[in-house]
């Protein structure tokens, strides 16, 4: 079924901050001891990314070693804390005009799933792709399952969960929002694709026309 469908990226485009950094200084203030004690383990592995003896995904997992420290609960208070607060109120008015015209809202990062997924349980996505992370015993890993969800790989998820759920991007009728140009290829997928300010998420030039 070909459906009109919105395609956004979350951090720096719906919301103005690099959700990463709010969650570590977060871990710093709620999780103060556990979070201090991991600094060190945090620092070396970030140093080794610096000299290029490790990749930005083994960085990355360590800047979140603070995430086993958070039940679900914790990780929608900061979501509640923090995300929910930041959202740009431009974006605010994309996402409800789409939904008012019932195309489907497809939010997708770089971020983890593990706390992004709040976008569906508020009703602002119908979807939700980000990083995934080991889950186990009520807790989640500082471990990605699969690839960091960035570039190609947004691609790759986004045509895999319209796959499960039957539909075809009308490419016409799409929108997709971002403030980088390594979301090109998500931006690819729909004729009116958008960059937006890093700063408040008002378009600042059409990629697609």
């Amino acid at each position: 079924m070909k459906k009109s469908v919105l395609l956004l990226d979350v951090d720096y485009t719906v919301i103005n901050t690099d959700s990463m950094i709010d969650f570590f200084i977060y871990s710093l203030k709620n999780k103060t001891f556990k979070t201090i004690i991991k600094l060190p383990y945090i620092i070396f592995i970030l140093f080794m990314y610096l000299i290029r003896m490790i990749p930005l995904k083994k960085a990355k997992e360590a800047i979140f070693y603070p995430i086993v420290d958070f039940s679900e609960e914790d990780l929608k208070k900061f979501f509640d804390d923090c995300i929910m607060k930041k959202i740009n109120e431009s974006m605010k008015k994309v996402i409800y005009k789409n939904k008012e015209e019932d195309n489907v809202i497809i939010m997708i990062t770089a971020s983890p799933y593990a706390y992004m997924k709040y976008f569906k349980y508020y009703g602002l996505a119908d979807e939700v792709i980000g990083t995934e992370f080991f889950y186990e015993n009520s807790r989640y890993k500082n471990q990605f399952i699969g690839e960091n969800c960035k570039g190609i790989e947004k691609v790759k998820r986004i045509k895999a969960v319209l796959g499960k759920l039957g539909i075809e991007i009308d490419y016409e009728n799409s929108y997709a929002y971002s403030d980088s140009k390594s979301d090109l290829p998500m931006l690819s997928l729909t004729k009116n694709a958008f960059l937006v300010s890093k700063k408040d998420g008002e378009v600042i030039e059409q990629i697609n026309s």
